[in-house]
């Protein structure tokens, strides 16, 4: 593999789904044969992801968009044990055909806004090609949808009533121009939907004092919701698996996922917070009437928009996603 191979490689491995877009893997070329997957150092949520399990999803979906990114140049990349605080390694192993999935892997995007009604019914009809898998629920339900919005939006407040995740949160957030992390990495204004009025004034609202003001006002969460926005999806996918499921597997299967999503021509936004808030994540189970050693992972609402619509992702240069 020669070094302009590796960044292209890289290249489109970086638009793989992470957590908050904080982008915390790293690669390097061993050899001519050999790539290295590391954790950078300065890239965690010490509040929001205490136990690294998130973080080690997202290096486990950019391992799986690596070896998706290879296929297309017909390099069979496979797993071989990690050396020197690494979290991976790959090596080539002859040659592939392009994974089915390889075609989307740069074309995918989370859109954060409103989904297009008219194409609701098509949705999901598409959406129903995921119905077989056995880590997938499908809530295609109006009313059932509304509840997961309204169930959502309680557990965000309840994240957000903690000062610390919440400054942790805005400080990933890039809400203008001016910003020099804009096009770089965490959720800018336009990824999250928001006009330049209305993104100032979310900066204003998550600030403290302002947050605790407005919420013993019970202003902030009308505020802050997006059930709104969640109640346009078509369908809700939850994606379910073994409590015990590795994280790191997890992120792979969760990267596959969001890739067979826009196979079928809809585009995503996760709600993390259903799997990451005990009550949230309980009711899920309960809704869904999972067998006690499944769990919620995340849900998905999704459906179908103008591809015009699509917010162009927030990346590092390449040159800083491989290190010496």
């Amino acid at each position: 593999m020669t070094p302009d191979m590796f960044r292209a490689l890289v290249a489109d491995t970086c638009l793989s789904p992470n957590v908050h877009n904080i982008q915390p893997t790293r690669w390097r070329l061993v050899d001519d044969a050999t790539i290295a997957q590391i954790a950078a150092p300065d890239r965690h949520l010490a509040i929001g992801d205490p136990t690294g399990r998130d973080a080690a999803a997202s290096h486990g979906a950019a391992f799986e968009g690596m070896i998706i990114a290879a296929s297309t140049h017909g390099i069979q990349l496979t797993a071989a044990p990690a050396e020197n605080g690494e979290i991976a390694r790959l090596v080539e192993n002859g040659s592939c055909a392009p994974d089915p999935l390889a075609a989307f892997l740069t074309t995918r995007r989370t859109y954060r806004g409103k989904f297009d009604n008219r194409r609701k019914d098509a949705a999901r009809s598409a959406a129903h090609n995921l119905s077989q898998r056995s880590d997938v629920r499908l809530l295609a339900d109006d009313a059932a949808i509304k509840d997961i919005a309204r169930l959502t939006d309680q557990a965000t407040m309840r994240f957000f009533r903690n000062r610390p995740y919440r400054h942790e949160l805005t400080s990933w957030m890039r809400l203008t121009k001016v910003d020099p992390n804009w096009n770089r990495d965490g959720l800018n204004a336009r990824a999250m939907e928001m006009s330049p009025p209305l993104a100032v004034a979310a900066g204003v609202v998550m600030g403290h004092p302002m947050f605790e003001i407005l919420d013993k006002l019970q202003l902030a969460a009308s505020l802050t919701g997006e059930a709104a926005v969640t109640n346009s999806a078509a369908v809700l996918v939850a994606f379910v698996q073994d409590r015990d499921t590795d994280p790191f597997q997890t992120g792979r299967d969760w990267h596959r996922l969001w890739l067979e999503l826009t196979a079928l021509g809809l585009y995503a936004a996760p709600l993390t917070i259903l799997g990451d808030d005990e009550t949230a994540a309980s009711e899920m189970v309960r809704r869904l009437n999972l067998p006690p050693h499944q769990r919620v992972v995340t849900v998905l609402r999704a459906g179908m928009v103008d591809a015009s619509k699509l917010p162009p992702p927030a990346r590092l240069p390449v040159d800083e996603l491989i290190v010496p």
